[in-house]
């Protein structure tokens, strides 16, 4: 495959909406350069006025469907979004992780990773820290060890309607565990109990919080500015990402956190059946609301595509390289307004936007979906 005539956005690689030609073979990428010649029999993608960038990759979404309280198809929220790899965020357990494998994951065309959920039933339930006996360390062992391929981490959710009367001990539970299996874990914080302070406690560096964020009471950007423990955390290498939701985002939240310098280090959705029409929609729409924040398009996109596969240990891909995976994702940068709603009802409009045209994993082209 020759993909011809389009700009490229990688300033990993030095690419500043530069005009540049890519060669694939393989499935991965073969030569970057000006004006490539077509070699006999090779596909030519034409992407005139188009931008490539590495394929989006969303950290945060739910995509085992059909046995969980909540989930959707990867595809959907994937690659007729323009993303070319999904992360599932703890839908799946240890009792269900084989299901998801065999039913969801081998059959998408998006590439799909996973977070393990501590609670061996996963999301068959939104209750699962409620009982401390769901927290079954060998079979997450094992879980981790028969599919250490896809999955990346841990994932344990710290609100009071998931931990019930139980705080932050599940929480504590689930760290000593990825600590031992030599994984990150990624924390959902919402509602106290447990207080967001004792879970930043726990985090260790290369850890993540999702919902940064948010705007209810027990959130991390407070009328006094950034909490102590928020930055303390930061400081010891935690991560922190956007994780929209349904009730996770709002631009003014955000707007306080990047105006004190508080910038998230992924741009994830959270997305699921429920929230895909409203207020989520797509990673492309988070990536518009982030640009409405005042972040640059070069910095976005990075934290779509290289922060995760350094996060994850995604392996080559999330740049433009040579030879690492020829996944894409090709949009238009549009001259105009798009209007833009937050998690608790906020609309504004964002000029210019991103709009999805095409996802290539592995040199397969796949149209996007509007």
């Amino acid at each position: 495959m020759l993909i011809k005539n389009g700009v490229l956005i990688d300033k990993n690689n030095g690419f500043h909406l530069s005009s540049k030609d890519i060669r694939v073979e393989d499935g991965l990428i073969k030569e970057v350069a000006d004006d490539l010649l077509p070699y006999e029999n090779e596909e030519i993608v034409d992407i005139s006025g188009l931008v490539a960038a590495p394929g989006f990759t969303d950290i945060h979404t739910h995509v085992y469907h059909g046995k969980t309280a909540i989930g959707i198809d990867p595809d959907r929220v994937g690659v007729e979004q323009g993303v070319t790899a999904v992360v599932d965020a703890g839908t799946a357990g240890a009792d269900t992780f084989e299901d998801f494998y065999e039913r969801i994951i081998k059959k998408a065309k998006t590439r799909v990773y996973a977070f393990l959920n501590i609670a061996s039933p996963g999301l068959l339930s939104l209750s699962e820290l409620t009982d401390l006996s769901n927290i079954e360390f060998e079979k997450v062992k094992e879980t981790v060890e028969k599919y250490k391929d896809v999955i990346v981490g841990i994932k344990a959710r710290a609100s009071g309607s998931v931990v019930g009367e139980n705080g932050a001990e599940p929480i504590r539970i689930a760290k000593e565990i990825a600590k031992k299996l030599g994984l990150p874990i990624m924390v959902h914080i919402g509602n106290a109990p447990p207080k967001v302070e004792e879970v930043l406690n726990l985090m260790e560096k290369g850890d993540i919080i999702t919902h940064c964020f948010h705007n209810k009471v027990n959130n991390l950007i407070r009328e006094i500015g950034i909490l102590p423990e928020a930055k303390a955390a930061r400081e010891r290498g935690v991560l922190f990402d956007v994780g929209h939701g349904n009730a996770s985002f709002s631009f003014d939240t955000g707007a306080k956190g990047i105006a004190d310098g508080f910038i998230p280090d992924f741009l994830s959705t959270d997305i699921y059946d429920k929230n895909i029409e409203k207020p989520v929609k797509s990673q492309i729409t988070t990536l518009n609301k982030m640009l409405y924040l005042g972040l640059t398009l070069e910095d976005c996109i990075n934290k779509l595509t290289r922060e995760p596969a350094k996060a994850l240990s995604l392996g080559e891909t999330g740049e433009i390289k040579t030879g690492y995976r020829a996944d894409f994702t090709i949009f238009e940068l549009v001259d105009n307004y798009t209007e833009l709603t937050d998690s608790v009802d906020k609309t504004v409009k964002q000029k210019p936007y991103v709009k999805g045209k095409y996802s290539i994993v592995g040199g397969k082209v796949y149209e996007c979906v509007q």
